[in-house]
Parts: structure tokens; sequence; C-alpha cells
């Protein structure tokens, strides 16, 4: 399991409401001084992302939470998401130069086999149990 502290902004129901800080990977490195992505992500600066959860635990606004979600549903949903529509825009692309020749021909199949792709991950992602599993759910409270 992938695990963040996120806190509590407000509690609907049955679902809460989380905030989570984005974090660099810059604070551990070592050579974070001299590197330009280190400072573009300071002139950034820090962002934050609202999700909502199952208030399992029964959290109130205020709160500090960790939340997870697992490892392999991470893995599947990204593998769908940008994996399947590159390889299928490649596929069409190269079916159409096999068959056709023409560079516009190419081009207008790589993009009918992009937005087909992504139609088909839809579907997928519909039919599977990875909508239900890559949702982030409640493990504990933070005293």
């Amino acid at each position: 399991m992938i695990e963040e502290t996120a806190l509590v902004v407000e509690v609907r129901d049955q679902q809460a409401l989380l905030q989570t800080q984005r974090k660099s990977a810059c604070q551990s490195c070592s050579v974070k001084s001299g590197c330009g992505t280190s400072t573009l992500s300071k002139v950034v600066g820090k962002r934050s992302s609202q999700f909502v959860v199952d208030n399992t635990l029964g959290v109130q606004a205020g709160d500090q939470v960790v939340v997870a979600i697992d490892e392999n549903a991470l893995v599947q949903g990204s593998l769908l998401i940008y994996l399947l529509p590159l390889v299928l825009m490649l596929l069409a692309g190269i079916l159409a130069e096999f068959l056709f020749s023409n560079e516009s021909i190419t081009i207008l199949f790589s993009i009918i086999g992009l937005v087909l792709s992504m139609i088909v991950a839809r579907y997928i992602l519909s039919l599977s149990h990875l909508k239900k599993t890559i949702h982030p759910q409640l493990l504990r409270r933070i005293p």
C-alpha cells in the first residue's frame, strides 16, 4: 500500500473531503542546490489536492489521517490509462502506413486509434474491479 498523510477538510454524510500537500522528491536529493528542477519547484510552490473518501473511521474536520492506495491497482490503472492508448495509436498508425503508404491517412488512423483506445480504456475500467480498488482508503488517524 502506498500511504500519504492528509487533512480532513470537511465531512459530509458518510464521506470525508481530504486535502494533501504535493511533495517534491527534491527534499531528499543530495544535488538539489544545483538543480533546475529544484529551483522550479520552489518557484511554483506547493500545491494541494483534494479528494473524497468513505468515512470509515468517523473522522471529523481538522483531523490528520493516513490514506492509502493499493500499489497493484495504481500500476494497473497507469498501464490502462497511459500504455494502452499509446500502443493502440502506434498499431493503428503502423497498420495505416502498411496498407496505404500515405502520411495523411497514417495520421488520421493514429488519431482514430488514440480516440478508440480511450473509449476501450473507459469501458475496461467500468467493467473491472480496478475502479473500486483504485480509490484511496482511510487507514488511521494521526493523534
